[in-house]
């Protein structure tokens, strides 16, 4: 009878601890996933809330909510917030920079490495190459900086893109570890986590585009405190080690 008594009383004690347990939804960009996977999953252990991560282009980001998905927190490209906050998604002044990140190439494990150090070394890889892939400009924000600026600057957007296959999301350079094409134009945080394949540096300055991924708290949220909490995290010293051993920079 007292054991069963002692049971009791401890379900009960145990059960407003479990009810105060929050699950956080994010929406990000897929450049971050290492990076935040890793820190998601300290602020858990801190927190005793659990975070349901969703990885997409920044293009999917833009339509998933303009269709009025809900989500606690939001992590894409700084400069897209601007738009966010006009439109009502996200509450102004709740932004905060978490990482940055540049874009970079990749060939396969073992194949020659081209001298990217420089725009005219870029164009030599670029015509040199049978086949390449960058992102569909349309979906991600490494494939628009490519297809827009990259290309029209060293002059060779028409030839280049008639033997590119775009990529859709996630981690593209995995065509070129599959064989599927000689090189992969991409975010270098996407890049590194891919077996068989050689990051071979990043962008030289005057092609580069250096992403500064930001979070901001929805208007609508199911967690805002908790969520807010999650954001302060990210943003914090903590967090930014965390990223910066996988290979991002301070924002």
């Amino acid at each position: 009878m007292r054991l069963t008594i002692r049971l009791l009383a401890f379900v009960a004690m145990a059960l407003p601890v479990c009810a105060a347990a929050a699950e956080i939804n994010v929406l990000s960009g897929g450049a971050v996933k290492s990076g935040f996977t890793d820190a998601a999953a300290a602020w858990e252990r801190k927190s005793g809330h659990k975070v349901k991560a969703t990885f997409a282009p920044a293009g999917e980001i833009r339509k998933r909510l303009a269709a009025g998905e809900k989500f606690d927190l939001i992590i894409v490209p700084g400069e897209n917030l601007a738009a966010f906050e006009r439109e009502g998604i996200v509450s102004p002044g709740t932004s905060k920079p978490i990482a940055s990140v540049g874009i970079g190439v990749a060939v396969k494990k073992g194949a020659p490495v081209p001298d990217i150090s420089s725009a005219e070394g870029v164009k030599k890889m670029l015509v040199g190459a049978k086949s390449l892939t960058y992102m569909d400009p349309t979906r991600g924000t490494s494939g628009k900086h490519v297809d827009e600026v990259v290309l029209p600057k060293l002059g060779v957007r028409d030839e280049i893109r008639a033997k590119t296959k775009f990529g859709e999301g996630g981690m593209i350079a995995e065509k070129v570890a599959s064989g599927e094409v000689e090189i992969a134009i991409h975010q270098m945080t996407e890049i590194m986590p891919v077996a068989g394949v050689t990051l071979v540096g990043p962008l030289p300055p005057d092609l580069q585009k250096v992403t500064v991924y930001t979070g901001a708290l929805p208007r609508a949220s199911a967690a805002p405190a908790e969520a807010a909490a999650l954001l302060a995290f990210l943003a914090s010293a903590e967090a930014r080690a965390l990223f910066a051993a996988r290979g991002y920079s301070a924002p």
